[in-house]
């Protein structure tokens, strides 16, 4: 709720600067923004998928409750348009999946593919705080942020040592404390 408020306050205070800016990704913070935050700032999702163990589904079934279901994913799409959580660290993306637990985000996923996939290699490559090690069948950046949060950027190696499949961005926590 406090980033919502925060930059609900900014919008109001510059909103030529703020609604202007493609880093909008950067109010995401993993076991920190509320999915009331995720809505309000990108707009609803266009689809969701619900993750649950199966005792958990058994128990929904059992007694037709639908708050039991406490992981799910929000995905946004181009189908809509431009949305701006499409504007991910390594610029337009094709799609996006927030991935939220007990009403927090606990990772965000970009997938740069088709046409989005060489301007986000570009930019990947130019980011000199990005560690990338190219391995054999895949290929993974990591760049530490603020707050104990990493971003990795992965995609599939081919023979040649290139990047030959999609290119996912994900923000989560930090796994290991540096």
């Amino acid at each position: 709720m406090r980033s919502l408020l925060i930059f609900l306050a900014l919008v109001i205070l510059f909103p030529s600067t703020v609604l202007a800016v493609d880093d909008t990704w950067n109010i995401f913070e993993p076991y920190q923004t509320e999915e009331e935050t995720v809505i309000t700032i990108f707009g609803t999702p266009d689809s969701v998928a619900i993750y649950s163990s199966y005792e958990d589904l058994k128990k929904t079934k059992e007694s037709c409750r639908t708050d039991l279901f406490s992981a799910y994913e929000l995905t946004y799409n181009r189908f809509r348009g431009d949305l701006n959580i499409l504007k991910g660290p390594l610029g337009e993306a094709a799609s996006t999946k927030v991935l939220v637990e007990d009403g927090k985000v606990v990772t965000v996923n970009w997938n740069y593919e088709v046409k989005y996939k060489a301007a986000a290699e570009r930019l990947w490559k130019n980011d000199k705080n990005i560690t990338t090690k190219v391995g054999k069948a895949i290929t993974i950046g990591e760049k530490i942020l603020p707050g104990n949060n990493v971003l990795f950027v992965t995609c599939t190696t081919g023979e040649n040592g290139k990047c030959d499949g999609l290119i996912q961005v994900t923000i989560s926590r930090n796994p290991v404390k540096k």
